[in-house]
């Protein structure tokens, strides 16, 4: 992750000063031409999410990669945002994101996670923030294809990259004959239960990384694809980090007896191993994207 910051970081620096670089040049051509009227952009997705964590994925170790995706897990995800042009390639975007993930050790075949067979599912709420880098400059042409105007039509075809971060809620569940119960409050590793242990937050940060492509349909209106991952600062999205507690903890109640530990038996020293608190948990959305963008013409001020 660290390389990955890295990578984003000097991206965006060799990024900045080019686009820089070519401002200033467009501005001695093109000096006393008046700026565009818009350069906001409202955007709504529609899609898809997945999880990577502990739970369900490859048959194999948990990786939190992309090889470790469990695509009968995918599930719906909408979102709306709004985008602002801060300069010929870059732009700012805000976004709400809202999603469900799932996991599920029933679906691997690693040994380890069978046989811990735990599950879960969880809402997700996300708010962020983006800075996106596009290749290609915007092509200005006229928005309707009338016979007989001449003048280039607008087909404009954008390719950009975006890094960024934000805050995501969420709140697993997990089933128990037929029923979903909420595990934060349970304590499953014995969170606020043990001494010296509290319940972990359900809401945590995350830095976003992605790209995309965008196809103007005419002035206004544009249509697009993104696909964007999402690490996180939790190792709970999926309720498990750490080890099996003592049974007993949990006074004979049935329920939380099996959503922690579905065998109901205490493991050995060595053997109590319930997740990976070294990897936090991740996330990816893959959305169809619909873009229009508001006019704001400035108003024209009185010489006199």
């Amino acid at each position: 992750m660290r390389k990955l910051l890295v990578f984003i970081l000097l991206f965006s620096l060799i990024a900045s000063v080019a686009d820089a670089q070519g401002q200033k040049r467009r501005k001695r051509s093109s000096f006393g031409r008046k700026k565009p009227p818009y350069r906001y952009e409202l955007v709504g997705t529609l899609g898809a999410t997945n999880f990577l964590g502990d739970l369900g994925g490859a048959d194999q170790i948990g990786t939190n990669g992309l090889k470790d995706l469990e695509l009968a897990l995918t599930r719906p995800a909408l979102g709306a945002g709004i985008r602002f042009k801060i300069a010929s390639h870059f732009s700012a975007k805000g976004n709400f994101f809202w999603g469900i993930i799932r996991g599920d050790d029933k679906l691997t075949k690693e040994p380890f996670r069978q046989a811990r067979n735990l599950n879960f599912k969880s809402n997700i709420f996300e708010l962020s923030g983006q800075v996106e880098f596009k290749f290609t400059r915007e092509q200005k042409g006229h928005v309707y294809q009338i016979k007989g105007v001449r003048g280039m039509k607008r087909k404009d075809r954008d390719l950009y990259l975006f890094g960024g971060g934000g805050m995501v809620h969420f709140n697993p569940k997990g089933k128990y004959n037929g029923t979903w119960y909420k595990l934060q409050p349970i304590g499953t590793e014995g969170q606020g239960i043990l001494a010296g242990s509290k319940k972990y937050s359900r809401i945590t940060g995350l830095i976003s990384v992605g790209g995309g492509f965008r196809l103007a349909l005419n002035k206004y209106w544009g249509i697009g694809f993104e696909l964007g991952m999402r690490k996180t600062f939790s190792d709970y999205m999926d309720d498990v980090s750490t080890t099996f507690p003592d049974m007993k903890i949990f006074n004979g109640d049935p329920v939380a007896t099996y959503l922690s530990n579905p065998s109901g038996n205490d493991m050995a020293p060595g053997l109590d191993v319930r997740g990976d608190h070294t990897d936090k948990d991740a996330y990816m959305f893959g959305a169809l994207t619909l873009g229009y963008k508001v006019m704001f013409k400035k108003r024209s001020r009185s010489k006199f």
